[in-house]
């Protein structure tokens, strides 16, 4: 298959890094002193899996040079999703497939309103990993998951088209799945991913501190249910137990841990603020469901995150 990684950063540098090196044909959409460092170097990657160098590997900041391919992981941070989205159309052909792997909960959607909605799947990943220097993919989580399904609405086979994509994956060690429920698989996700970011940021500790505060711990508590009462205002058919399952995750993490939006805010960049915490206020809103949590945190981080933006 011929693959490529939009976003080449901590998400899109490890799963395309893997692919890369058990021999698929994959090209990184990357910019500046990384795409420079990946080209000098390659793409090297530092994981608690096992280390690795791909070597020659096939580099640029220019889409239209691609051509089509049968396979996206797109993997940008969400502020910059309709911009990626519409750069990636040369790469398009009749049969490309399109898998999202944003943090946000509407990444799908917004894909496809740029780039068609026949190319595009639900997707979702659990992964720890970052660029710790130019061309250099640091990953520290035990776990390295990809889950994909079809979206609602769709008239494709609930597995045909995918199965190609998640047995690449797979192939590499990560643990790769298709989803015959991806909304519930997003929400679940999102459950955990959110409360980890917003309290995060505004907190500016890693996990292990996070969990020893009882009020902190109690915050994030808080902040679980409220997506989870979002999720299930919206329709979504999450686990009964999902609050309590994603607080048990949390429990697990490694106590280095830090979510990639926090990691943003810490060293003062645009973050996806709007995307993962925003975007819980404004839908409680819209459905009628207290979301006090979110709505606080959104207000105390947007002054920093207007000033980051007006920085670049």
């Amino acid at each position: 298959m011929r693959f490529a990684i939009i976003g080449t950063g901590g998400v899109g540098g490890y799963f395309g890094g893997l692919l890369a090196r058990d021999g698929e044909d994959v090209t990184f959409i990357a910019r500046g002193e990384h795409l420079a460092a990946i080209r000098e170097r390659g793409l090297q990657v530092e994981s608690i899996h096992g280390d690795f160098t791909v070597r020659d590997a096939r580099a640029t900041d220019r889409p239209e040079e691609v051509g089509p391919v049968d396979a996206v992981l797109f993997a940008t941070k969400t502020h910059q999703l309709e911009a990626a989205a519409e750069a990636m159309k040369p790469m398009i052909g009749p049969r490309t497939l399109i898998v999202p792997l944003h943090n946000g909960i509407d990444s799908a959607e917004r894909t496809a309103a740029v780039v068609g909605p026949e190319h595009v799947v639900g997707g979702l990943c659990y992964v720890g990993s970052m660029i710790a220097a130019p061309g250099i993919i640091r990953q520290n989580s035990p776990f390295r998951r990809v889950i994909a399904g079809e979206l609602p609405g769709s008239t494709a086979a609930p597995s045909g088209r995918l199965q190609p994509i998640v047995d690449a994956l797979a192939a590499t060690g990560v643990a790769a799945e298709i989803s015959d429920d991806i909304q519930a698989a997003r929400w679940s996700k999102f459950a955990f991913i959110a409360p980890f970011s917003a309290v995060g940021a505004a907190t500016r500790v890693p996990a292990g501190e996070m969990r020893d505060l009882p009020d902190t711990r109690a915050l994030l508590h808080d902040a679980i249910r409220e997506v989870v009462a979002v999720a299930r205002l919206s329709g979504v058919n999450v686990a009964a137990d999902l609050a309590e399952q994603t607080i048990a995750f949390f429990d697990s993490l490694p106590p280095h841990m830090m979510a990639s939006m926090q990691r943003d805010v810490l060293d003062g960049r645009p973050s996806e603020l709007d995307s993962m915490v925003g975007v819980v206020a404004r839908m409680g809103r819209q459905l009628g469901a207290e979301t006090p949590v979110f709505r606080a945190l959104y207000a105390a981080l947007q002054p920093q995150e207007r000033r980051s933006r007006a920085a670049r």
